[in-house]
């Protein structure tokens, strides 16, 4: 390895900013750093994501990466490198490198998303702890549900021994560390031992039963998607243990408060798609409401977004797994809950503190939802007989259009809708969504081997494409772009930005803009048409340093990267889960059922704040 000195790069125009909730351009973001990847060599032996997560960013310098705490500049990776050994090996001292070795000794995940925060929500007595091997080596998220009965006891089993505190409250047991260590033989694996002992709860050491040291409430017969504290707390309210641990936690922010209680976000999901193989009650329970559209969901706290929902999708591991500094989610479920659930993915990156709500909300707003005593969501007939509706099926609309959209609008807006054009115009504009899902389906099925050569060269074509104006020109004239994109891409002042942006254009334009540029480059650069068409031997080689160029160019090159690649008009703002894409605006973001760029299937959203 070779030890260079420090160069600045794009850490010359970027400030640092401490305030975690927000995603800044901060190397200290691991979700940043990996996006510094993005023009890496292909050939290199050594992941970016483990680059990334061992504290570097890509210089743009073939494979020379820096850390962005000690400054640390490493190239010429060979097979079986280890980044963050190096890393240790040559700058033992660096800071990063100090902090992922405390986390280490804690038994906790490496991972630097989240990993201060996993260490802060410990109590002190876990904090101080050193786990003994025997805890360390249980792997309590190594197995599966498969264990457990298909049909599990569906009542809680719960005694009250209140009468019996004398004999229960046991002092030895009065620390979670305590009660944490008489959960050595704990034989589920749904359950973890420290979230039990830190809901209050001591194993009795008989199959599952645990008892409260201080109500002396014993509960037992846990199901997979049991939470200790949640079931101490629904049988026994009134426990001291439970009344003091939720006056003592302090409140905390939320994206969307109407969306807090259980009960609000359940009946979002009155149009919840019967197909989706998930149930409305795990997504509630787990943080998540239902946005009215497909599959997707949004946590009420984080604002996180998920879809695409699969058999077998546990929502709490769903959330730990893409959104690990969710505070709802470590309030509930725990830090080692977290833990366990990334280390059972150390592939991802993302720190979730990049998610936020997108605008402040009213705290003393009211649930959106209002049902009276003894109402009923099954009172659809109401509903569906007003003079509007029966209108609107006169005229040939499906019913179960006009169903989902009505209760779409009593979801948002608490009334009906009172006027035939307003409802209509809701319904032709849902029609048009549905034929634009059917056509992107037919689209992926049919998508030309022309669209996927220039998906697949895209980084070469952004280093080697000169032709760009002309290839504009024919965009322009087949009415493939606008004459706002066209302005857009050529005003920007460089040919190898002109080049990217066209690219990137081409690609969300889909097969019609592949023609067009395939025809274009075989008359106006036929030795890059061969290449990329006929031998099919396209190459990257990163030779740019931008670290040199001045301050106000390297800005200028940052400002048209930031542009949404659909709208070509506002500046970029989501983040695609799971392939990390940042290539649109939180406007154009939700129509997109799959990443313009890779194509991949876009499983979650992540809010980013550029600054």
């Amino acid at each position: 390895m070779n030890i260079m000195d420090s160069s600045p790069l794009l850490a010359s125009v970027m400030k640092q900013n401490a305030h975690c909730g927000e995603l800044k351009y901060d190397f200290s973001c691991e979700l940043y750093r990996m996006s510094t990847f993005s023009t890496f060599p292909v050939n290199v032996p050594v992941s970016e994501r483990r680059l990334a997560r061992a504290g570097f960013y890509y210089t743009g310098v073939q494979d020379k990466v820096k850390c962005f705490s000690c400054g640390l500049v490493l190239d010429n990776w060979q097979p079986g490198d280890n980044a963050m050994e190096k890393h240790k090996q040559v700058y033992p001292s660096c800071s990063f490198v100090q902090n992922m070795l405390s986390l280490n000794n804690l038994g906790l995940s490496t991972h630097s998303a989240f990993s201060p925060l996993v260490a802060s929500n410990l109590s002190p007595s876990l904090r101080s702890m050193t786990l003994s091997p025997s805890f360390e080596q249980v792997g309590y998220f190594s197995g599966s549900f498969s264990s457990f009965p298909r049909d599990p006891v569906t009542t809680r089993a719960a005694e009250d021994l209140s009468h019996l505190r004398s004999k229960l409250q046991n002092p030895s047991m009065s620390t979670e560390e305590a009660r944490l260590r008489t959960s050595h033989a704990w034989p589920l694996m749904c359950l973890w031992p420290a979230e039990v002992a830190k809901a209050g709860l001591d194993d009795l050491g008989t199959a599952d039963k645990v008892a409260c040291v201080n109500c002396g409430v014993k509960l037992s017969n846990w199901e997979p998607k049991d939470n200790a504290m949640s079931e101490h707390r629904r049988h026994f309210p009134n426990c001291p243990f439970v009344e003091n641990l939720m006056r003592d936690q302090p409140s905390f922010n939320v994206s969307n408060v109407t969306m807090q209680t259980h009960e609000a976000r359940v009946k979002t999901f009155i149009n919840w798609p019967t197909r989706i193989p998930v149930q409305p009650e795990q997504l509630a329970d787990a943080g998540f409401y239902y946005v009215g559209r497909n599959d997707d969901v949004k946590c009420f706290c984080c604002d996180g977004g998920l879809r695409c929902w699969e058999s077998g999708d546990d929502p709490w591991i769903e959330h730990a797994k893409w959104f690990p500094r969710c505070e709802y989610l470590l309030r509930v479920k725990g830090g080692e809950f977290v833990s366990q659930v990334q280390a059972r993915f150390p592939h991802l990156l993302w720190n979730s503190s990049c998610t936020t709500s997108d605008k402040p909300v009213d705290e003393n707003m009211d649930p959106i939802i209002h049902f009276e005593p003894g109402e009923s969501p099954s009172e659809d007939a109401i509903m569906m007989n007003t003079p509007v509706v029966k209108a609107a099926l006169e005229m040939g609309f499906s019913r179960r259009l006009i169903k989902q959209t009505v209760q779409s609008k009593i979801l948002a807006t608490e009334e009906n809708y009172k006027t035939v054009n307003d409802l209509v115009s809701e319904l032709l504009t849902a029609e048009d969504e549905k034929r634009e899902e059917e056509k992107e389906r037919q689209f992926e099925e049919v998508a030309s081997d022309d669209l996927s050569l220039i998906r697949k060269n895209r980084m070469a074509l952004f280093q080697r494409l000169t032709s760009v104006l002309p290839i504009l020109g024919s965009l322009l004239s087949a009415k493939v772009i606008t004459e706002l994109e066209h302005d857009v891409i050529k005003q920007t002042t460089q040919t190898p930005s002109q080049a990217r942006e066209l690219i990137d254009t081409v690609l969300v334009k889909g097969n019609a803009a592949a023609s067009i540029f395939r025809n274009c480059l075989k008359d106006f650069d036929p030795v890059l048409y061969k290449d990329l068409f006929v031998e099919k031997s396209m190459k990257y080689v990163p030779t740019e340093d931008v670290s040199g160029l001045p301050m106000e160019e390297q800005l200028r090159r940052l400002q048209e990267e930031r542009t949404c690649k659909v709208c070509m008009d506002k500046e970029v703002s989501i983040v695609f889960i799971p392939c990390g894409h940042l290539v649109v605006c939180k406007e154009c973001a939700p129509s997109l059922r799959k990443c313009p760029i890779c194509r991949g299937t876009i499983k979650g959203t992540v809010r980013t704040f550029l600054s």
